[in-house]
């Protein structure tokens, strides 16, 4: 990547440097607003339901606490509620008193619209009730509920039951209701019944308008539960996603991760309020503040990126102009750069290298005779060198001289030595190939087994279509010969050498193993060979071997640096490992017919 970026132009690299930072900038500074912004969010949503909470929280208490008072408005008649629990009344007596009663009941009514049903239940069984719109109930049916049984058992003298369906009355158009009950008692503290208030429970708590509001935008629950989890108030409450208890009572489960709970209990009560907030109206939240940021955040990018752009254009009009005449100088035109430049860093360039061209062509001018001199006396030193073909006519003879004299040996060493010679000086301008290279080898390794009576022998499997690829001069015989003086135990063991050659796949890439069964490198060598030969690999050819580097040491690294010099660091030369059981050395050239790079071949 880092490539890649280096090979843009100066322009665009001015303006990509110009839109990173302004665009680290902006994000980072977006991002921290953001981060601010929603936190804030987060905080004003907990703020608010924990205000929502506890104004629930006291509206439930005024709840409590009016109807309480109302109770004791009935208690102040007990005289009228003790004479109607008395066995031995007459008719009339006892009309005048229900008739006092039912009264009292339709002003308790009267004195709090909430209310939609009072009824009084004494323990002979008497009852009395009254209703907002005429609603009549079984109080029997009421009394004999299990759940009214735990209250009358229960020592508190004022209950409010859960939220309930009132299947034991006959009104119409009311949702489910709370019961506040309240314990009357006679003369001596005995149980005289009680008095039950219904009031429907989506109008227990009535929070101010502005708390209303803010819960109808937010999407605040608000649910009020006693100790056993059964609800008496939930503003959001649906029948049929309501759960019931046995005893018919909406009970309440605490919501998962996905809410916001802010808990408060009501005092002097076992009654706690939550206010219930969804996570997702936050997620909603925030989504519309990032886009809104990224928006922002894309904007300042456009707007960064034309200015860029006419920013970049003052720096890269003078380096066009300038990459102009350096083009042409590239031709042999040394032509100044025309016109009027600034007195900044890019101008003072441009005037400096009209300098130097000026100075250029008066040196070309200068120097160009004594160039002519100098080919001159160049060619005739080359025609005054010793014509090659007088050594090869001359090493004919002394073949020619030694059959006739009997001696083959002398006559083969001679063919070869001078096989070898014209192969090394005719292809030097030529094109070497492997096979080439190979017989060159062969040759090498008959001379020396006649030079020392020697049965060494030397194995080659290289496809043919490999046989035509050009390759440096003088490649394998170094490694040859190597082997012959490093590896060689004695003339009673011949050694035997190979060289295996294929292809890389999907690659342009020739691989050749050189491999004998000679002896090794002890492994401190090796591990000198091996670095110095990464090293050349990587380019350093300029730093020389230590003194006390062997002879084999300096052979493969001459050819590591012509195998560098011709393909470059793409190919390599490498020890694949030397011990007691032999050696292998293993090295890569590059096809260099599929470059269109063939001028170059066989020229190490």
């Amino acid at each position: 990547m880092f490539r890649k970026v280096g090979d843009l132009k100066i322009s665009r690299k001015l303006t990509a440097v110009f839109l990173v930072i302004c665009f680290v900038s902006i994000s980072v500074s977006s991002v921290i607003v953001s981060y601010a912004a929603m936190r804030n969010i987060n905080r004003r949503t907990e703020v608010l339901a924990s205000v929502i909470s506890a104004q629930a929280a006291s509206g439930m208490k005024q709840f409590v606490e009016s109807y309480q008072g109302l109770m004791m408005a009935v208690l102040v008649d007990s005289d009228v509620l003790t004479a109607l629990s008395r066995e031995a009344v007459s008719v009339s007596e006892q009309a005048e008193y229900q008739s006092q009663v039912n009264r009292l009941l339709f002003r308790l009514i009267k004195m709090q619209p909430r209310l939609i049903y009072a009824g009084i239940v004494l323990k002979s069984g008497q009852t009395f009730q009254t209703g907002a719109t005429g609603e009549k109930k079984d109080l029997s049916a009421f009394a004999e509920k299990d759940w009214m049984q735990r209250v009358v058992e229960d020592p508190s003298a004022f209950t409010v039951i859960p939220m309930h369906d009132g299947e034991y009355t006959n009104r119409y158009g009311h949702g489910p209701v709370i019961s506040a009950v309240q314990k009357l008692y006679g003369q001596g503290r005995q149980y005289a019944g009680f008095i039950m208030l219904d009031v429907d429970a989506g109008s227990v708590i009535q929070p101010g308008s502005q708390s209303l509001l803010q819960e109808n935008l937010q999407g605040i629950r608000v649910v009020a539960e006693n100790t056993g989890h059964q609800i008496l108030y939930d503003s959001d409450w649906k029948e049929e996603t309501a759960l019931r208890d046995e005893a018919g009572f909406v009970r309440f489960e605490m919501p998962d991760q996905r809410f916001l709970v802010e808990s408060r209990p009501v005092e002097d009560t076992d009654i706690i309020v939550h206010a219930i907030y969804p996570k997702a109206t936050l997620l909603l939240l925030r989504r519309d503040l990032i886009w809104v940021t990224a928006l922002s955040v894309y904007s300042c990018v456009l707007l960064s990126l034309l200015c860029a752009m006419l920013f970049s254009r003052s720096f890269t009009r003078p380096i066009a102009r300038l990459r102009e005449a350096m083009a042409q100088a590239e031709n042999g035109r040394y032509t100044s750069v025309e016109g009027s430049f600034s007195r900044d860093e890019f101008g003072d360039l441009i005037r400096q290298y009209n300098r130097m061209a000026e100075r250029i062509e008066y040196l070309i001018s200068q120097v160009y005779q004594k160039d002519l001199q100098k080919k001159d006396a160049q060619l005739t030193a080359l025609q005054t060198q010793i014509n090659p073909h007088m050594m090869f006519n001359t090493l004919e003879s002394i073949r020619m001289k030694a059959l006739i004299a009997g001696n083959r040996d002398v006559a083969e060493m001679t063919s070869l030595l001078g096989k070898m010679f014209r192969m090394t000086l005719e292809t030097v301008n030529e094109r070497h190939t492997v096979k080439n290279e190979l017989d060159y080898v062969l040759s090498f390794l008959r001379l020396q087994n006649l030079r020392f009576r020697a049965e060494n022998t030397l194995t080659t499997e290289v496809p043919e279509q490999l046989l035509e690829i050009p390759c440096p001069v003088i490649l394998f015989q170094p490694l040859v010969e190597n082997s012959l003086s490093h590896g060689a135990t004695g003339p009673d063991s011949p050694l035997h050498i190979s060289i295996r050659g294929e292809r890389l796949r999907d690659s342009d890439l020739i691989r050749f193993r050189i491999t004998d069964d000679g002896t090794g490198m002890d492994p401190d060598r090796l591990m000198q060979v091996s670095d110095r030969l990464e090293t050349i690999r990587l380019g350093n050819i300029s730093v020389q071997s230590a003194p006390e580097a062997g002879r084999q040491h300096i052979g493969l690294e001459n050819i590591a640096k012509r195998l560098h010099l011709q393909y470059g660091s793409s190919v390599y030369l490498k020890v694949v490992y030397s011990n007691e059981t032999g050696t292998e050395i293993e090295l890569c050239i590059r096809d260099l017919r599929s470059s269109g790079a063939e001028e170059k071949e066989g020229h190490s």
